[in-house]
């Protein structure tokens, strides 16, 4: 996968978070509710394309992937070198 394309992809999975929240606030229950459990194929698709550290089952490498793909104040384009060449991120 190109980086392009994982942008794009980050960026969905943004504006799917985003979805999320709004209807949360207007019908009281989203995502987790289990009605749009298809959205997170574009959830793992970024995570089978990512680097190997970040397809570790362990709990550390996933809180890892969690904080990059929620860190919104990076652009799509940052989140992707960050999740396709496996760099170190530290948050905050």
């Amino acid at each position: 996968m190109e980086k392009g394309d994982m942008a794009l992809l980050i960026e969905v999975e943004d504006e799917l978070h985003n979805m999320d929240k709004a209807l949360e606030q207007l019908a009281g229950h989203g995502h987790a509710s289990g009605e749009f459990i298809k959205l997170d194929n574009v959830f793992d698709v970024i995570q089978n394309n990512s680097h190997a550290c970040f397809s570790s089952e362990s709990e550390e490498s996933m809180q890892a992937f969690f904080n990059i793909i929620q860190s919104q104040e990076m652009s799509p384009e940052e989140r992707a070198d960050i999740l396709m060449n496996g760099m170190v991120y530290r948050q905050g």
